[in-house]
């Protein structure tokens, strides 16, 4: 874009040097069609005067008496009178000269080349100018890009039917399910990481700490190995194990790791801090869970609550559907497909008999999940996904 602007500035000065130079082969035109007075035939008038003086004085000597000298003297007066036009005419075309310089000296071509060169300036300030915008429109494409996601809430139903595939890839892959011989949970699969050695990957699972110790069925028992049944886009399911690797009473969290080196195709992917930072009530989230023993069932909500506090634990309230079996699952942004938070309990009404309120549920956010594996030594096995180190605290 910039390049033609330049192109055309320039063609419009030469168009411009071009009309003053024509204008100015006119007013030369102009200046030799004066009529000139030429300095010889000035001379031979000064030289013929000179002449006929002394002729004069010569007759008025020899012809005393004679008409001879009266016409002489009529024919100088008639030559001397030429003279002084001449003189006359002289003056005037140094005068017609120099009203010529006046009018036109300031439009020689080295002053239209001086135009160029201010003309040429010009467009170098506006080069620099659109650069300056350029650069200012890359230092404002961050922001840009997060309005953006903030209208792609809105936009994206209106855009047609939705890519399932990348949906199922995103959201119903990594969430397993975790049973006992009583009990059936949910745990959502990391993306995998390679191993130090340089051999194998390591796959890690977040879930609800109350899932594995009900799998367990005493504390004693938690390096046992965790049963866990992954799922394939096709329908086919693989039954594996994991191990405890660290888990957290009082935030109910667990971190498992897989018994097997090969890369998973499906991890989630794990919400950064300042996307985090942004959740707030009415964004639009899926609950990915295994309820009943069922396979993975996504449901949609919104975030209801950040600030919603049990037994001094913050916990971000969902109005995504839940039941019995979601616990442990994943909580993600319906626009980012990011994980955001693990499912951990769901609000019951009543005493003798309780009523299960689906729209209630309680989910562990990421932020108090990355502060818990900072403290307890084992963020790094979140690989490069995040540095949690500079997670902040929920709202």
């Amino acid at each position: 874009m910039t390049r033609p602007l330049l192109l055309g500035g320039i063609l419009a000065a030469a168009v411009l040097a071009a009309d003053r130079i024509m204008e100015l082969e006119s007013r030369l035109a102009e200046l030799e069609q004066v009529p000139r007075v030429e300095v010889e035939h000035t001379r031979e008038l000064a030289r013929r005067l000179e002449n006929l003086r002394r002729s004069l004085e010569e007759a008025r000597a020899t012809y005393e008496g004679d008409d001879r000298p009266d016409r002489l003297a009529a024919e100088l007066a008639a030559v001397s009178n030429a003279l002084d036009r001449e003189r006359c005419a002289i003056a005037a075309q140094d005068d017609r000269l120099d009203g010529w310089e006046q009018r036109w000296g300031d439009r020689e071509p080295e002053a239209i080349e001086g135009k160029l060169d201010e003309l040429t300036a010009d467009l170098g300030r506006r080069q620099r100018d659109l650069d300056e915008l350029r650069a200012l429109a890359s230092r404002t494409s961050e922001l840009g890009e997060q309005r953006i996601l903030d209208l792609s809430k809105r936009v994206e139903p209106l855009l047609g039917e939705p890519d399932t595939d990348k949906l199922w890839h995103d959201l119903v892959g990594p969430v397993v399910q975790l049973s006992g011989d009583t009990t059936v949970g949910s745990g959502v699969l990391l993306e995998s990481q390679p191993r130090t050695s340089g051999e194998g990957w390591v796959t890690h699972v977040l879930t609800s700490w109350h899932v594995v110790r009900d799998i367990y069925g005493s504390i004693e028992r938690v390096d046992s190995p965790v049963p866990v049944r992954m799922y394939e886009p096709d329908g086919s399911t693989s039954d594996e194990t994991a191990h405890m690797v660290a888990y957290d009473v009082g935030l109910d969290i667990a971190l498992l790791e897989m018994d097997f080196d090969r890369r998973v195709p499906h991890g989630a992917r794990l919400a950064g801090h300042d996307e985090l930072g942004r959740v707030d009530t009415f964004d639009t989230v899926y609950a990915v869970g295994c309820p009943l023993g069922n396979d993975p069932i996504p449901t949609s909500g919104e975030v209801a609550s950040t600030t919603h506090v049990v037994d001094g634990i913050r916990y971000w309230m969902i109005s995504a559907p839940t039941y019995i079996g979601n616990s442990g699952g994943g909580i993600f942004d319906a626009r980012t497909h990011k994980l955001i938070g693990i499912f951990s309990k769901i609000y019951t009404h009543g005493s003798a008999r309780s009523t299960i309120v689906p729209h209630m549920g309680l989910a562990t956010p990421m932020p108090v999940i990355y502060e818990w594996l900072d403290r307890s030594g084992h963020a790094s096995r979140l690989g490069a996904q995040v540095d949690t180190r500079t997670a902040s605290a929920p709202r």
